[in-house]
């Protein structure tokens, strides 16, 4: 018989966050252009200040949920 393979669920929680913060910064970085190709400097001073405020916050969290997954992942064996 096959042995199975314990859950990783805090792995692949971050392999999630991941995916799904790069998808958000390609949007936010596709609308940036667009509005600044377009002018429409209010959506563009929107976007950057949202970034500036957000963007070391979430890579800060993400970070520290990639070491305690890489943390338990290599106590576990």
């Amino acid at each position: 018989m096959k042995k199975q393979q314990p859950r990783r669920w805090l792995l692949e929680l971050t392999f999630i966050a991941v995916k799904y913060f790069l998808l958000a910064l390609a949007g936010c970085t596709l609308a940036y252009i667009m509005a600044f190709t377009l002018e429409y400097w209010l959506i563009t001073e929107v976007i950057m200040i949202a970034v500036e405020h957000l963007l070391i916050r979430i890579l800060v969290l993400i970070g520290c949920l990639a070491a305690a997954a890489v943390i338990t992942e290599s106590v576990r064996y």
